[in-house]
């Protein structure tokens, strides 16, 4: 009998070990997908009540898709555009080399004489200044594909979760009852509705800290933009607060466009700009988004700052709603071996 048990254990193990690596490559699309049913469940259900379940889902779906995937196409046209603005720029800077320095360029403290001096003899002799670029060039180019296919393999991976998502939606209720029966049978079931509670409470913090927190962002980011005259001011700030779901992510989307102004001969204007969002923006993210997921996770400030910057840098922008559960079910199960009562290591 002890030797059947043990051969049972194994396959079960194995089999358990098997089923993970088939769904390993879609794990990330899955969990995004489950984050998105979860907080699109309640108008799921109000959906359901006036059409057929699968239209219902279908139509969640087909907007978050279009809210998510439109933006994301168009400032890919504007970006291939302005790429091919660009490439005439470059044509005629070989043929005829590059402009004097801009004034403002001489007015930089410390490396002003320098980077005056460099531009006026590259603008000489362009050959020369590529032969020197050539290693940064290089490094530049490399992360530039590397950034296309980070960019390309998010895409796909959000496509996948959108067409996941459907099948959670009508599936939702049957998968959380077996989640269910299945823990019953290793704890009782007080301490599984406990579980289910601090989880669905903390999913719902983080998740609608980091919205409400990137929307806020996003308006912020569209005001400095519109009062620097920065092009494409409202489609950028809309990316800026998308990609500042990740703590500190639209550094990516304002240090270019502080570049870009530096460059247009604004330089005051510029630095204001790269304060602006630092400073005000920046720390408005590092005030609210903690607060708001405290108060919806019931988990102290500290320990949720921790839990969302340690999430992130783990797992990656998944990490920032996983890194908020994981810490509340940490101490949910400490709390339970330590014999304290539910939520007492969880006080502010």
């Amino acid at each position: 009998m002890k030797s059947e048990r043990i051969l049972l254990l194994a396959l079960a193990v194995s089999l358990g070990l098997g089923c993970f690596l088939i769904l390993r490559p879609f794990l990330p699309a899955m969990l995004w997908a489950a984050i998105l049913v979860y907080c699109l469940w309640p108008v799921y259900i109000g959906f359901s009540r006036y059409v057929r379940p699968s239209l219902s889902a279908f139509l969640i779906t087909l907007a978050v898709a279009t809210v998510v995937l439109v933006p994301l196409v168009h400032l890919a046209l504007v970006v291939a555009k302005e790429a091919r603005a660009g490439r005439g720029w470059v044509q005629d800077v070989i043929l005829n080399g590059l402009p004097p320095a801009p004034a403002f360029l001489a007015k930089i403290p410390l490396m002003g004489s320098i980077l005056t001096d460099f531009w006026n003899n590259s603008a000489d002799d362009l050959g020369g200044a590529a032969a020197s670029m050539q290693p940064v060039l290089g490094t530049v180019a490399h992360s530039g594909i590397r950034l296309l296919s980070e960019i390309a393999h998010g895409l796909i991976g959000t496509v996948v979760a959108l067409f996941i998502s459907y099948f959670f939606f009508l599936a939702g209720e049957q998968f959380i009852m077996r989640i269910r029966l299945l823990l019953v049978r290793i704890m009782n079931e007080s301490r599984v509705e406990h579980l289910f509670v601090l989880v669905a409470a903390t999913v719902r913090g983080v998740v609608f800290g980091i919205l409400g927190t990137a929307a806020m962002q996003g308006i912020l980011y569209a005001i400095g933009f519109e009062i620097a005259r920065v092009p494409q001011a409202l489609l950028l700030a809309s990316l800026a607060g998308l990609v500042s779901i990740v703590p500190a992510g639209a550094v990516i989307v304002y240090v270019p466009l502080c570049l870009y102004l530096l460059a247009q001969g604004h330089p005051v204007i510029a630095v204001m700009l790269a304060v602006y969002c630092f400073v005000v923006v920046g720390g408005a993210d590092s005030i609210v988004r903690p607060w708001l997921i405290s108060k919806g996770a019931s988990l102290p400030y500290a320990l949720t700052l921790i839990g969302v910057l340690g999430g992130a840098i783990a797992f990656g922008a998944l990490g920032i709603f996983l890194g908020p559960v994981l810490l509340a079910l940490g101490l949910a199960v400490a709390e339970e071996f330590a014999g304290e009562s539910r939520g007492a290591w969880r006080q502010p």
